[in-house]
This record gives structure tokens, C-alpha cells and sequence, in this order.
């Protein structure tokens, strides 16, 4: 439901006056400077065609930080998947230890598949 309210409150935003600028206007005058200072974003319309989106510095950074903190927490969460589906695999080895664990799995799988093509051990 909150993505809702804020998508409404883009469009809000959006259809407010100034925050459209026609291509001819954004080349004749600078006025919109002003306006892209206060709102952080214009959107440049050629005729009723969105051609572009101005950003301010301020904007753009607000933006990247939000990018950067959906990705965070998307890492996040995927990295507390992967340890979910571990499950009971959370035994951590090294060493002589885990040298010797390898060579015994990769011994079982040649012994597995030894068998399933029928062959001797």
C-alpha cells in the first residue's frame, strides 16, 4: 500500500505547475533554473513527449543514496537466505581438517559414479 502512496505522490508532484518545461522554453530562458533548484527534478517535454528529465546535484545524490541503500538491504536479506538454506551445513572446516573431508567427498563421488556406470571399485 505505500508504494501506491507514493507513486500518487509523484504524479502528484509531476502534475504540478512548473514542474514541466517544454524543450523551446528550457532554450529561450533560464527562468527554469530556479525551479530545478527548488523541486530537484524538471521534466523536459517536446509538445506532450517526455524528451528528458532534468536532475539537480542534490536530487540526483538523494537518489543515489536511496539506490545504494536498496541494495544494501537487498544483499542483505540475500545473504540471510543463503545461510537459511545452508540449514545444518553450518559446520565450518579448515586445515587438515577440510583436506581431508575433500579428498573423502571427492572419493565417494568417484566411487558413485563408478557405480552407477557399472564399473569396478
Amino acid at each position: 500500500m505505500a508504494g501506491v502512496k507514493e507513486r500518487a505522490e509523484v504524479l502528484r508532484e509531476a502534475a504540478e505547475p512548473g514542474s514541466r518545461i517544454g524543450l523551446t522554453e528550457l532554450a529561450r530562458s533560464s527562468a527554469w533554473r530556479s525551479t530545478l533548484k527548488k523541486r530537484g527534478l524538471l521534466e523536459i517535454v517536446d509538445r506532450t513527449d517526455t524528451a528528458a528529465y532534468l536532475v539537480s546535484v542534490d536530487a540526483m545524490n538523494e537518489m543515489l543514496d536511496s539506490i545504494n541503500a536498496l541494495e544494501s538491504e537487498i544483499e542483505r536479506v540475500t545473504t540471510q537466505q543463503l545461510f537459511i538454506a545452508r540449514g545444518e551445513r553450518e559446520h565450518w572446516q579448515a586445515g587438515d581438517e577440510l583436506e581431508r573431508e575433500a579428498q573423502d567427498s571427492l572419493r565417494r563421488r568417484a566411487d558413485a559414479i563408478r557405480e552407477f556406470l557399472g564399473g569396478e571399485r
